[in-house]
């Protein structure tokens, strides 16, 4: 194996056990490249600080850009989530 990706569920609910994970996947393992697909709502700066030398790539899923769609499945985000995870990546 030389690549893993960490999807399902939210991946960052636990940061600092997934920071752990990260940092002996590519120091102790030696896999080439980790990527973990979020929703992005449990990602800070402070986590991405920490744990980014680790990683690939992280995608950022989005049910919709349409606030009154993501109500109507249950997200209820009004696209300020979208804002700060810019804002972190810059």
């Amino acid at each position: 194996m030389r690549k893993l990706n960490i999807a399902g569920g939210e991946p960052v609910l636990y940061p600092r056990l997934l920071t752990e994970l990260l940092q002996f996947v590519k120091e102790e393992l030696g896999l080439e490249s980790i990527s973990i697909v979020s929703n992005g709502s449990k990602i800070t700066e402070k986590w991405m600080r920490e744990s980014c030398q680790w990683l690939g790539t992280l995608p950022i899923s989005c049910d919709s850009f349409d606030p009154e769609t993501n109500k109507k499945i249950g997200r209820g985000d009004d696209g300020g989530n979208v804002i700060r995870l810019f804002r972190i990546g810059h």
